[in-house]
């Protein structure tokens, strides 16, 4: 009987893990509990952030806030060390989607069209590295050690990892081969000072093209959880059932969802009166990526919190090269009207090795294609 009871245990944890799309709850109670002082100051967080949006009503200390990022691929075989290309794809990825030049954002529910948000941040490949020299913003490093998981061997070297760069300067992102289950998990801010600070990212779920695994194929993965890492919860508020996510403009939601609903999915969930139900495209649900394509006003003002809080630094750094990250729509002020095929077929979905042509307000028009 003994025997039957601990095979019935391990398969229930097999079976939690299999649907942990986001291991950033479990990463942050785990910290809370091995530190004292980080469990302190995560619990003063939510205070000091609506603090901030109480004093700054029209959160316009900068409009345009360029975070530089350093990618540390760990690579134990050549599948794991992914190209630079493939790097460069996700960071155009985080530009459309916190921007809001995603094409699929004509996807987004005319009942929440007009609090979808461009959060005003950018990103880029860092172009100088923590010594004042000259960088690609991408490290590589061989390793022997197997999986990753959530613990602190991916963020030291000498366990196999590699170190962080200062976090107070740099989004690092490890991508690596991931415990099966998870695509990730991200370190929420705080003032406290550890080593580990930022994403954890299963190499093919990074990015939209090369070695990408679907449904998780468009980079999403990496917008979710820096999602965590300024500050925002799962939409439907994280452990138990219709939670708070901390934000005004997202709906009550009972549960994550999963795969690509229908709209409208979960008419007057949790008991309220939304008949529009659950905003299952919000890039902080667990849908599939080609099902998701907004942040809220509501989701950008606490993001914006969170940097000016406890990630000040991203205001006033010069890691960038202006010429990298950024997207010619963004840079120039160009408003994109719509992608269509070479039959003038309007196109919702990036294709691979297929010639789009991209469509601006100002007349321009742009031949891009993607390569695999």
């Amino acid at each position: 009987m003994k025997g039957i009871f601990t095979i019935l245990l391990v398969s229930i944890s097999l079976t939690t893990i299999a649907q942990e799309r986001c291991g950033t709850e479990i990463h942050t109670e785990n910290m809370m509990k091995k530190n004292a002082s980080y469990a302190i100051a995560r619990n003063k967080v939510n205070f000091q952030t609506e603090k901030w949006i109480k004093n700054h009503p029209n959160h316009s200390e900068k409009t345009i806030i360029t975070i530089p990022i350093i990618v540390h691929v760990l690579w134990k075989t050549n599948t794991h060390n992914i190209s630079d290309a493939q790097i460069q794809s996700q960071i155009d990825v985080l530009n459309e989607d916190y921007r809001r030049a995603n094409i699929d954002k004509i996807n987004t529910p005319n009942v929440w069209q007009t609090i979808a948000a461009d959060s005003e941040i950018e990103f880029c490949l860092a172009s100088t590295d923590q010594n004042g020299n000259p960088t690609t913003g991408i490290e590589r490093i061989q390793t022997t050690h197997g999986k990753f998981g959530m613990n602190s061997d991916i963020h030291t070297s000498s366990a196999g990892g590699a170190d962080d760069w200062p976090n107070d300067d740099y989004l690092n992102i490890w991508v690596c081969d991931i415990q099966s289950g998870l695509l990730g998990y991200a370190s929420p801010p705080s003032n406290w000072i550890g080593d580990g600070d930022g994403l954890v990212i299963g190499y093919q779920y990074f990015g939209r093209i090369g070695n990408v695994q679907a449904p998780y194929h468009k980079g999403r993965t990496a917008t979710h959880e820096i999602g965590h890492w300024l500050n925002l919860d799962h939409i439907w508020g994280g452990w138990g059932n219709c939670g708070n996510d901390q934000v005004n403009d997202t709906p009550k939601q009972e549960k994550e969802n999963y795969s690509c609903p229908a709209f409208p999915l979960n008419p007057n969930s949790c008991n309220t009166t939304n008949s529009n139900g659950d905003m299952f495209m919000n890039y902080m649900d667990y849908t599939n990526d080609a099902c998701m394509n907004l942040f809220t006003n509501g989701q950008k003002t606490r993001m914006l919190a969170a940097i000016n809080n406890y990630r000040s630094n991203m205001l006033s750094h010069n890691l960038c090269n202006t010429s990298v990250g950024l997207s010619e729509q963004i840079k120039n002020k160009r408003k994109l009207i719509k992608i269509i095929d070479f039959f003038g077929r309007k196109i919702t979905e990036i294709k691979i090795n297929t010639p789009l042509f991209y469509i601006y307000d100002n007349g321009t028009v742009e031949k891009k294609v993607i390569i695999k």
